[in-house]
């Protein structure tokens, strides 16, 4: 650390990643969501032929990829904003509606990247602790603030809030309300719908997980275009590049991989979670694409100092789930390993 950087920032500043070993040196990631599968093999000749043009600019929205994703939602272009990773989005979030002291709300635990932003922009914040079920408390949705995030599943719970019972809790929320889908495509159903009752509210969707692109970050939102307007605003000047959009509409029109891809994480997520609750662990149910999960002898950090000795990789979280461990659904074969390292 410089003696340089902002006061404000302090030393510990930062977003901390999962951990990332090289590639392809035996190890199991287990620890950060991503696809267990290869994306549609329709990405890489995508991806190929838009490097021809590299020498140009991308389009500035995202397009072709803009379109699309209108199309497959049912909405006007006018109401997608297309980013760099859905991370872009939420940081795009805090430029357009966010003052230095104004408040943005959200439950905790949930998305880590949410408390770092709000420090880079001087924004206060208001974390709301879960329900004892780790449920959404109803001051989620009444606490004053100009900007409140919901991450529907949750992450690193998997609970999954339905669409109704969201819209009775967000119903009186001011402000913008940005519901985080990242992992939605594992879930029974989407808050998308829900968008034209409500003007102020956006959905957050990535291309990471359903459709295994975690290497190119994409993401985008939906909403009204007045909202979509603002994101357009405070943009970077050419968000996503060429090679992104081109995989990323490939993926988008290959439906029936995604879908493969979903079905599968869905059957081994439900194995994995009879294996484990077998062999004495408490698992919170999950609709999303790891299990949030209490060792039988309820010692996380040995587990996880364990597996890594197995060379297999989970995420432990301090703080109050310190003796959970999140682990993401993987191949069958490698949900097998895991469970084989875990004596389950």
């Amino acid at each position: 650390m410089s003696t340089l950087r902002r006061a404000s920032l302090g030393e510990g500043f930062g977003y901390t990643p999962g951990e990332q070993p090289p590639d392809r040196d035996g190890w199991l990631k287990l620890n950060t969501n991503e696809a267990p599968l290869a994306p549609s093999s329709a990405v890489a000749p995508a991806i190929a032929a838009a490097s021809a043009l590299l020498h140009l600019y991308p389009d500035p929205y995202g397009e072709p990829l803009r379109s699309a994703l209108a199309r497959h939602h049912g909405v006007g272009t006018e109401s997608v904003f297309v980013a760099n990773g859905a991370d872009q989005v939420i940081d795009c979030l805090f430029r357009a509606y966010c003052e230095p002291g104004d408040r943005a709300v959200w439950p905790v635990p949930t998305y880590s990247l949410f408390p770092v932003l709000a420090r880079l922009f001087g924004v206060e914040t208001l974390e709301i602790p879960l329900d004892a079920d780790l449920g959404l408390p109803a001051a989620v949705g009444t606490a004053d603030g100009r900007l409140r995030f919901v991450v529907n599943p949750n992450a690193p719970t998997g609970v999954w809030t339905t669409p109704d019972a969201l819209e009775e809790l967000l119903d009186p929320a001011p402000g913008v309300v940005a519901i985080d889908e990242a992992y939605c495509d594992f879930a029974p159903a989407s808050c998308l719908p829900l968008l034209e009752r409500h003007p102020r509210w956006l959905v957050l969707r990535t291309f990471s997980k359903g459709y295994a692109l975690a290497g190119l970050r994409v993401g985008y939102a939906v909403g009204h275009p007045e909202l979509i307007a603002d994101l357009l605003a405070v943009k970077d000047s050419y968000p996503v590049d060429r090679c992104a959009l081109a995989g990323a509409a490939a993926a988008l029109a290959d439906q029936e991989h995604h879908r493969r891809l979903v079905a599968g994480v869905r059957a081994e997520r439900a194995r994995l979670t009879a294996r484990l609750v077998a062999a004495g662990w408490t698992l919170t149910p999950s609709e999303a694409n790891f299990v949030f999960a209490r060792p039988a002898g309820g010692e996380a950090p040995a587990v996880l100092a364990r597996l890594r000795e197995q060379r297999i990789l989970v995420r432990h979280f301090t703080g109050e789930h310190a003796d959970r461990l999140r682990i993401t659904v993987g191949t069958p074969e490698q949900n097998d390993r895991l469970l084989a390292a875990l004596g389950v």
